[in-house]
């Protein structure tokens, strides 16, 4: 039995390992925290580095897409027009050359941020402005290069604002309020001159950064700036070269989508997609600067070359450009990294969704483990070495040649790591397990039964049974007030980080006490004390529990004071209601033979809950039972609060209020207790004015209390409200002052 579990374990945690992966790998670049971006990386070095060697077996290296050009300044044009950079003149001389030849969109991977000064001679910026202005008057479309800054701090060397020549480019968006990009800024150090600008040219962004391993993988299509959107230099070019309009959708959390006539490209938190690579340098044709220059107006190959064609003019001379590390060419010219962008915009080869690609992940990773896990239920081990050899291949050829050809971006590598882990797993266990591991006997059951109790079946050699034994102990039960505000007001981050916090400082408090928790229900706790170990003092214990935790929340709500800009005032003021009551308790192991859980039940548990619940109607923070209170007397101060009739409950409990520990009491809450009680012995003997005269006094001392709560509800204002309630409508003559309460 404990070799099967053993085996069920190993199983589930590589698979478990390999589904988690896939989705970190698949979602890695969602995150911006350094550390955590860092543990991601690991995941996700293994997965790319498998895609890519996948993802070139789809490649067709024959193939040319003759509508992107390069004019390339290479070595030779170098060695030929004379240092780099070139005097703007000769760009002018270019844009003439590429105008009388037909391109029609040319975009300069080259920034121009400063001004040309020549002497004795026009300015070559203004003739280079003018050159610009010609070939857009003339039908064509000339693009200039910016650089935005993804960190989106602003400094100096960024605009405090977006330049007002970038609203005309900025991209049609949908979106639901809130719904934002990562914000990015732009930079002033290479952004283009004024003269330059005055000529109209399109502007767009080149910024791309490299995944975690150095490689560049993913390409920023759009950039937020002051929540406008702006084109890359690739969507920029195709725009321009399609005439087709481009709209940016960000609907609902985590799904911006950019649709064009091609189709929808997905987008991440930071406006990138993942590029659908074309090819290199050998699949898109380039021509050096220098023999573009010097063709003759009417050269019948460049015209075949450039007419009606989208040309990128950029370096590639060796020390000259900037070299990427991509999947196609560990050295290859950034350039190419736009032009196989715009080839994919142009193709429409764009990407499914990431919930399309985990899924199907997801799909293939359990189907082929519970395949190989089938055979070896057979116990043979040739047939379990052919079936994950088959396995491993058959996915592999699967994927290149249906699955990446559609779009998919199947998490392979940890497809198979599932099923050749889960192989090795049951293969080792064949000839390694031994038939007892007491440490597995910890991490199966450690999670839901007290350490206690695990100590004991540890002595006895026993598993754990259904079944329970009854005796007197204490149900423990806390609960946020106004939870449901709080889910409004944060976001799913701050929550989980908040109940975090509040739920492992109460929990270490109880387990300091010798209580045993019972579960967590979203931010309730529920616990018990006198089991599995018995306790004595079970009901002090209790008590002691719910002073320190309110006492602990206090500190806490001090220390989110502090933290007033990351806490909204709701968290500030929390405040946690308890229910506490002793009596006869089941405890044990309940559920199935197969599932079962180490918890309380009994009518003295559902008392408890009530209890928490009825504390609110009170305007108090912990709540006992008489029960309780009679045997903890002693080590506590307590004021009556009301004798009730709960809902589904047909006899009345009296309840009371746990002001502190004796000896450590605040001096106005003995006065509160003495004159409360006082008021209560009125209320009873139905002499209501000497009553309310007495709750108007505890009413100054309640709000002392709780100065902040002053204006919400407390028993001293409750006592006075049924004392005129009373004048008005006299107590039938069977009354014997309990109160039956209409809300659980």
């Amino acid at each position: 039995m404990m070799t099967k579990i053993i085996r069920l374990c190993g199983i589930t945690f590589f698979i478990s390992l390999a589904a988690v992966s896939v989705f970190f790998s698949l979602a890695g670049r969602e995150f911006d925290v350094p550390h955590f971006a860092k543990l991601l990386a690991i995941p996700s070095f293994f997965e790319d580095r498998f895609y890519d060697l996948r993802m070139l077996q789809t490649m067709n290296k024959n193939e040319i897409d003759p509508r992107i050009v390069l004019a390339k300044i290479d070595d030779e044009s170098l060695e030929k027009i004379g240092r780099f950079p070139w005097t703007r003149t000769v760009y002018v001389k270019l844009l003439d050359k590429l105008q009388k030849f037909g391109a029609k969109v040319v975009a300069f991977d080259i920034f121009f941020p400063e001004s040309e000064l020549a002497c004795n001679a026009a300015p070559p910026d203004q003739a280079f402005g003018n050159a610009i202005k010609q070939f857009q008057e003339k039908g064509g479309k000339v693009i200039l290069a910016y650089s935005l800054d993804v960190d989106g701090a602003k400094s100096e060397r960024e605009f405090s604002e977006l330049p007002e020549d970038l609203y005309n480019f900025v991209i049609d968006t949908k979106q639901t309020e809130g719904m934002n990009l990562k914000a990015m800024t732009v930079s002033r150090d290479i952004y283009p001159n004024k003269t330059l600008l005055s000529s109209g040219p399109g502007l767009s962004h080149i910024e791309t950064t490299s995944d975690p391993d150095g490689i560049f993988r993913h390409y920023n299509l759009v950039g937020n700036v002051d929540t406008l959107y702006l084109p890359s230099f690739a969507l920029q070019a195709y725009q321009y070269y399609t005439g087709n309009p481009v709209v940016l959708e960000m609907l609902a959390v985590g799904d911006a989508n950019l649709k064009l006539q091609e189709g929808t490209v997905k987008l991440n938190s930071r406006g990138e997609t993942r590029v659908r690579w074309f090819g290199d340098e050998n699949q898109f044709p380039s021509v050096a600067i220098h023999k573009i220059l010097n063709a003759k107006d009417n050269d019948p190959e460049m015209i075949k070359t450039f007419k009606n064609n989208s040309v990128f003019v950029a370096s590639t001379a060796f020390g000259a450009h900037d070299l990427r590390h991509t999947p196609v060419n560990s050295m290859m010219p950034g350039i190419y990294f736009h032009m196989n962008m715009m080839n994919m915009l142009l193709e429409g080869r764009f990407f499914k969704s990431q919930a399309d690609s985990t899924f199907y992940s997801w799909v293939i990773l359990l189907l082929g483990t519970i395949t190989m896990l089938v055979v070896q239920l057979l116990k043979h081990p040739v047939w379990d070495l052919f079936t994950v050899n088959l396995l491993a291949f058959g996915l592999f050829y699967y994927d290149v040649y249906i699955l990446i050809p559609q779009g998919y971006e199947i998490k392979l590598f940890f497809c198979l790591f599932s099923i050749i882990s889960c192989y090795s797993w049951n293969t080792f266990l064949n000839f390694y397990l031994s038939n007892k591991d007491k440490a597995f006997l910890k991490s199966a059951f450690g999670n839901y039964i007290s350490p206690e109790l695990i100590d004991i079946m540890y002595k006895g050699g026993q598993a754990p049974k259904l079944g329970g034994d009854q005796g007197m102990r204490t149900a423990y039960f806390t609960d946020i007030a106004g939870f449901s505000t709080f889910s409004e007001k944060l976001n799913p981050t701050q929550l989980v980080e908040l109940l975090n916090e509040y739920l492992t400082a109460m929990t270490d408090i109880l387990l300091e006490e010798g209580g045993t928790l019972d579960k967590y229900e979203g931010d309730a706790i529920i616990a018990f004390f006198g089991a599995p170990m018995p306790l004595p003092d079970h009901a002090i214990r209790a008590c002691r529990v719910a002073s320190r935790m309110q006492n602990r929340l206090g500190e806490l709500r001090e220390k989110w004071k502090n933290e007033k800009d990351k806490w909204p005032k709701i968290v500030q003021e929390m405040r946690m209601r308890i229910g506490i009551n002793s009596g006869e308790i089941v405890t044990g192991n309940m559920g199935s033979k197969s599932r079962m859980n180490y918890t309380m039940m009994g009518d003295s548990v559902n008392l408890a809950a009530r209890l928490e619940a009825a504390a609110k109607q009170y305007g108090i923070y912990t709540q006992v039972s008489s029960m309780c209170k009679d045997i903890t007397e002693d080590k506590f101060e307590f004021r009556e609060i009301d004798t009730i009739r709960v809902m589904g409950k047909s006899q009345p409990v009296t309840t009371f209020d746990l002001l502190g520990i004796k000896g450590e009491t605040a001096p106005h809450l003995l006065e509160l207790k003495e004159k409360f009680n006082s008021g209560i012995s009125l209320y009873k003997a139905q002499k209501w004015d000497e009553a309310m005269a007495l709750f108007t006094l505890t009413l100054e001392l309640e709000n002392k209390r709780y100065p902040e709560l002053s204006h919400k509800t407390n028993p001293s204002k409750i006592y006075i409200e049924r004392c005129q309630e009373f004048k008005k409508i006299p107590a039938p003559p069977d009354w014997d002052g309990v109160y039956s309460l209409t809300e659980k």
